[in-house]
């Protein structure tokens, strides 16, 4: 696994920090202002700031993924208030193939904020026609190690419905255990202790 902080100038003039890692098959790229503008507003730029082509209407699925759209906004408020939360947010999951340097979006996840109380909480989205390969096993491991990395983080945590299957063997693979019911009906509890990491 590889990680880069790549530094940029932003149209103020002030200095950007994008985190990214690299993977054996992903790279991850850190939500930043300049990328959920971009998402919103101006799929080209998406693309040229992603360096990826952005699925659009004429295929399976189209960007942004229907489950993450509401979300989106949010993710983009938080970082107007407070840039330097890049990497505690959303990633963008660009699957590439070192062959042909073809880079296309293909999911996203990440965490819902900065650690509280030593715990952060995960979750994660790949687009239908991505899934079932092992992309979203490859990238929690990424984010995992990532956050773990950070040593205010002790626990990370994540909820899923309980007939998302695949899902929840993202999870397993990535050693979570299931510790009890989620916060809200029909969902499960999953956990991994920096300790048993």
């Amino acid at each position: 696994m590889h990680y880069l902080l790549r530094t940029r100038s932003s149209r103020e003039g002030s200095e950007m920090h994008e985190p990214r890692i690299r993977t054996s098959r992903l790279e991850l790229i850190a939500a930043t202002v300049e990328l959920i503008r971009a998402e919103m507003a101006d799929r080209d730029r998406f693309s040229k700031l992603l360096q990826a082509r952005v699925p659009g209407e004429e295929e399976d699925e189209a960007w942004p993924p229907e489950n993450i759209r509401d979300v989106i906004g949010l993710f983009s408020a938080y970082l107007e208030r407070e840039p330097d939360m890049a990497g505690w947010l959303n990633w963008y999951w660009v699957l590439v193939d070192d062959r042909t340097d073809r880079r296309i979006l293909i999911g996203n996840g990440g965490f819902t904020s900065r650690p509280v109380n030593g715990t952060v909480a995960i979750g994660y989205s790949v687009l239908r026609q991505y899934q079932g390969r092992g992309y979203a096993t490859e990238a929690v491991a990424a984010l995992v190690q990532w956050a773990f990395e950070h040593t205010e983080v002790d626990r990370i945590i994540a909820e899923v419905v309980n007939d998302n299957v695949r899902s929840v063997r993202v999870l397993e693979k990535n050693s979570f255990h299931l510790v009890g019911k989620g916060s809200e009906e029909g969902t499960s509890r999953y956990e991994l202790n920096r300790f048993s990491f």
